[in-house]
């Protein structure tokens, strides 16, 4: 048995020595001097510092096993999460690809029988399949990285007001394509009492990601919206995200001096009761959607639950059959004109 430095072992060794010295000469009928109870009590003390000691390095080997021991439970955790993710993207790849490529196939098959010609108007059929494909699984793989907390974000710096503003100009054209007003509030509101200029008003986020949550929210406003509504895009500073019949919620523990949120609203055929709690899990069709009108695998939703999620934020909706949807989504907000000082704390990651 290992009790220690060479130093200790010298102790016990010693120690022992002195003990049987004595009890040779209590054996003998000899009377132990005086030096040998001196030397047994200095080595009795030894033997307590080294005793000590040994305690304590056995607490510190014990914490920090139980640390190891935690450590290797969340790598164990970890990797079968990775691979539930793995399996379900292999699923979804499988069943969701099943109908696109059997038509493909079909006309390739049509077209290699003469039963049709490959006349410009079902190669463009084939060529809308496959970019279908392209899509759903670049939108599933990045689902399950968003998962996995394995896609890398780069949060920076942004200015509320001229993020909210860029917005509109890159989505008028599509807009005005389908007959839709889509209309920005001027200004963003702010709670009363909050104390925020919105001028001042700051994210940290990527701004990327968050692009695409906002691509994601008008897309479908615009696609449910008929000729002649109307989406709009409000902004609100508060000290409180917003309640909603559908609210995803970051699982961090979260409070920020101030929440930024985004809605859009928009004036189309709205969504059905027993539909709502649903409609941010992976291909999910609203059931009062045409599938031949309206374009898409269902995925959008779900991966801007994920990204608003790596922002410590949430989102969710609200809607009325008939009369039209509100979704918004809210993350953390700061006074930017308090930066110099360094009172800011950024989100995790950032």
């Amino acid at each position: 048995m290992d009790f220690g430095t060479t130093s200790e072992q010298d102790v016990f060794t010693e120690e022992l020595h002195i003990l049987r010295a004595a009890k040779t000469d209590v054996a003998s009928g000899k009377q132990p001097d005086q030096r040998q109870f001196e030397q047994l009590a200095q080595h009795y003390e030894k033997l307590l510092k080294t005793t000590m000691k040994l305690s304590r390095i056995s607490d510190i080997q014990g914490r920090t096993l139980k640390e190891q021991e935690q450590d290797l439970r969340t790598a164990s955790a970890d990797l079968q999460n990775l691979e539930q993710l793995r399996r379900q993207l292999i699923s979804d790849i499988s069943h969701e690809l099943r109908t696109p490529i059997t038509s493909v196939q079909g006309y390739i098959k049509a077209f290699l029988d003469n039963v049709i010609q490959p006349d410009p108007v079902y190669l463009t059929m084939i060529y809308q399949k496959l970019l279908t494909i392209n899509q759903l699984i670049s939108d599933l793989f990045q689902l399950s990285t968003l998962k996995a907390n394995q896609l890398p974000l780069h949060f920076k710096r942004t200015s509320i007001l001229q993020w909210l503003m860029s917005i509109p100009r890159k989505y008028e054209l599509e807009a005005n394509r389908q007959g839709v007003a889509l209309i920005l509030d001027s200004s963003i509101s702010v709670e009363e009492s909050l104390g925020i200029r919105p001028e001042s008003a700051i994210l940290f986020i990527d701004t990327v990601r968050m692009e695409q949550v906002v691509t994601n929210l008008l897309d479908n406003a615009l696609k449910f919206t008929p000729q002649g509504g109307t989406v709009r895009l409000s902004g609100r500073l508060s000290a409180q995200p917003p309640d909603s019949v559908t609210a995803f919620k970051s699982a961090k523990a979260n409070t920020p001096p101030y929440w930024f949120t985004l809605t859009v609203e928009d004036t189309g055929k709205g969504i059905e009761p027993n539909d709502l709690p649903f409609i941010f899990e992976r291909f999910f069709r609203a059931g009062n959607a045409d599938s031949h009108a309206v374009s898409g695998a269902g995925l959008g939703l779900a991966i801007s639950r994920e990204i608003v999620s790596q922002h410590n934020g949430q989102i969710g909706a609200d809607s009325e059959a008939g009369r039209g949807s509100r979704f918004h989504f809210s993350v953390p907000a700061y006074d930017g004109s308090m930066s110099a000082d360094g009172t800011i704390a950024l989100p995790a990651g950032s």
